[in-house]
């Protein structure tokens, strides 16, 4: 439809241009030609039908050549030239004529059907004030200026009708190519939803479709990469579940199967039982946790909180940790800190880190902790001279279940869920964290929280 409006409203335009521009030309043409005959007219004082001159030949050609009737008439209203030959010799009155004469007018042009007129003075120009002997009428047919307006009209007609259909044919080759690659993306997504996640849909069809593609591919590898990492967790949470279970199941065969053993030995048995016991309790309060902060249901309990005690509190209790192994903890805060949290959430997220910077960190290293706020925000650094991540694993270490050394996380006791643990308590509290880290330089990790909580 917007086709058809563009076409008709353009072709419409150059019609109405055309057939002004031409009727502009017939007009002016007529002008000149009775001007020049009402000059010769006023030059021979009105003798028209004197041998010694041809004026009234060139009235008669003038008429024939307009395919009309030219009249001439003197200053007493008196028909002295009629190419019709009917009224010569009568007397003509209208109230055009009478304007004409009176010099109200200087022309009077009139095209009511298919013939044109025009009246002109016939003015003796030597005298003062251009005295008007007569009027020189003209009847010219417009049929030329008709037919041409029919021929355009036909034409517009006819090309109007050539470029809706092109149109037309464009729209519809358009609408199939574009069917086409919908047809190849939504069979693809059919085959995804089938079950085939680990699938990618076939980038076709124009730029903007290849770029709508693309991002719901990647939004499919990173819904395949969190699958990845819980069918990883699930596997790795049901070993270290059962593998301490295992363990007191064995040390308590084991107990039941001997009589009469030293108490040392009773006492050792137990001590690892309870280890174990400690280890499975840990991988389920870190699931727990996990629930509980998740940011569509977690429930906050927000309190005005001394952001400076609370993170001397847990240096203080994460530092006898670090001592075992010489590492430096430094805390420094450039200003009083009060902020609207839930202090237990913030608690773990803080401690996670904190923790984590022991756990991963060199002996003989260092832990420097930083507080600062603005008028909006305060910020919480966590840097430490560890073992760093390796760049290939910095975009996933917020992941649940996601770990980087398994090995190493196993045997330092960690489940891949802290630094979960940790995002989630600060979304909670409409906060972001980033890190910066170098494999064998260290980690900082930098926390940024609203001072006033905002639901």
């Amino acid at each position: 439809m917007l086709t058809v409006g563009i076409v008709f409203f353009f072709g419409q335009s150059l019609e109405n241009s055309y057939n002004e521009k031409a009727l502009d030309l017939k007009i002016s043409t007529v002008e000149n030609q009775c001007s020049l005959i009402a000059n010769q007219i006023a030059a021979v004082n009105f003798s028209i039908d004197d041998n010694t001159n041809s004026v009234s030949t060139q009235i008669d050609q003038l008429a024939v050549s307009f395919g009309g009737r030219l009249i001439v008439m003197n200053k007493n209203y008196r028909i002295l030239k009629d190419t019709y030959t009917g009224y010569q010799g009568r007397y003509f009155l209208s109230s055009d004529v009478i304007q004409i004469m009176n010099g109200k007018k200087k022309k009077i042009i009139t095209y009511p059907g298919e013939y044109m007129e025009l009246m002109i003075p016939v003015v003796y120009e030597n005298s003062k004030n251009d005295e008007i002997l007569g009027i020189v009428m003209a009847d010219v047919s417009m049929a030329d200026i008709i037919a041409t307006k029919d021929e355009i009209r036909t034409q517009r007609a006819l090309l109007s009708t050539v470029f809706i259909l092109i149109g037309i044919s464009l729209a519809a080759l358009l609408s199939v190519l574009l069917t086409r690659d919908f047809k190849k993306v939504e069979k693809n997504l059919k085959y995804i939803a089938m079950g085939h996640e680990d699938e990618l849909v076939e980038e076709v069809g124009s730029t903007e479709m290849k770029t709508t593609v693309q991002l719901f591919n990647d939004i499919l590898s990173k819904i395949q990469v969190l699958e990845d990492s819980r069918q990883e967790f699930v596997s790795n949470v049901s070993h270290e579940l059962k593998t301490p279970m295992t363990s007191m199941k064995v040390l308590a065969d084991s107990l039941l199967a001997q009589e009469g053993m030293p108490e040392e030995v009773y006492r050792e048995f137990l001590t690892d039982i309870v280890e174990e016991i400690d280890r499975e309790n840990e991988i389920i309060t870190d699931l727990l946790s996990l629930v509980k902060l998740d940011k569509k249901a977690a429930k906050v309990d927000i309190k005005a909180t001394n952001i400076n005690e609370l993170l001397e509190v847990i240096l203080k209790r994460i530092k006898p940790l670090a001592q075992k192994r010489n590492i430096e903890m430094t805390f420094e805060s450039f200003r009083p800190v009060t902020a609207e949290v839930d202090q237990i959430k913030l608690s773990l997220a803080f401690s996670n880190l904190i923790e984590n910077a022991v756990k991963y960190n060199k002996d003989d290293g260092w832990i420097r902790v930083s507080l600062n706020a603005d008028h909006k925000y305060f910020y919480v650094k966590v840097a430490d001279s560890g073992v760093g991540i390796p760049e290939d694993c910095q975009d996933q270490v917020f992941e649940r279940f996601y770990r980087v050394d398994k090995a190493r996380s196993r045997k330092t006791g960690g489940t891949g869920l802290g630094l979960a643990i940790t995002r989630n308590a600060i979304l909670v509290h409409k906060g972001a964290i980033k890190l910066y880290s170098k494999e064998g330089e260290g980690t900082t990790f930098t926390v940024r929280i609203p001072l006033n909580y905002h639901a």
